[in-house]
Formats: structure tokens, C-alpha cells, sequence
């Protein structure tokens, strides 16, 4: 499990505006935002024996960005950050591209 902390470090990285959850002022992509969605975990004799946070990174873009996508992809694997894609959609009403990765 990854500290908060140490991902806004990593995720910073990429020279774009992160922040957990949400801006406090309106924000152009791209950008990301990251929250801890929920947890899975594993439990053991009726308790909790390990808490597994499911933490979405949700990158915006203004067009397809291959190359940001490639580079933030290639910063979970540098960081040992197993990621998956967990939805790709266009938000029409906000004109910009959603990826969420889910690590």
C-alpha cells in the first residue's frame, strides 16, 4: 500500500496539477486528481488482518494525450505501483478526456 503522500511526490513528477479529490479553484487539464475509492481487505479469524485501499488516479485531458498517458504509466511501474485501467470516457459537459487508473 501506497502512502498518500509519497504517490502526490511521484505523481507530481509529471509537472501537472495533482490534488487528492478535487481543486479548490477551477483547474485547465491537464491535470490529475487521486482519492482513496474504498477498501478490499483481507480479513482473518472474524478481523481485519490487512486494510487494502483501492486508490483511483483520474487523469484529464483537453485532447488524447498518448505521450502524458505513457509517461504517467511508466511512473507506476518505476514506483512498483501496480495500476490498471479501470474506465476511459469523454466528459462532454466539461470538454476534456477521463482515464481512471485504479492502484
Amino acid at each position: 500500500m501506497i502512502d498518500l503522500e509519497d504517490l502526490y511526490d511521484i505523481l507530481s513528477d509529471l509537472k501537472i496539477p495533482v490534488a487528492y479529490d478535487h481543486f479548490n479553484k477551477e483547474t485547465e487539464a491537464p491535470y490529475i486528481v487521486y482519492r482513496v475509492d474504498h477498501t478490499e481487505n483481507f480479513f482473518a479469524e472474524n478481523k481485519t488482518y490487512k486494510k487494502n485501499e483501492v486508490i483511483y488516479v483520474e487523469l484529464y485531458t483537453i485532447k488524447k494525450d498518448v505521450e502524458l498517458e505513457v509517461n504517467l504509466e511508466a511512473l507506476f511501474d518505476e514506483n512498483d505501483i501496480a495500476w490498471e485501467i479501470e474506465s476511459q470516457d469523454y466528459i462532454d459537459t466539461e470538454k476534456v478526456y477521463q482515464i481512471i487508473y485504479r492502484i
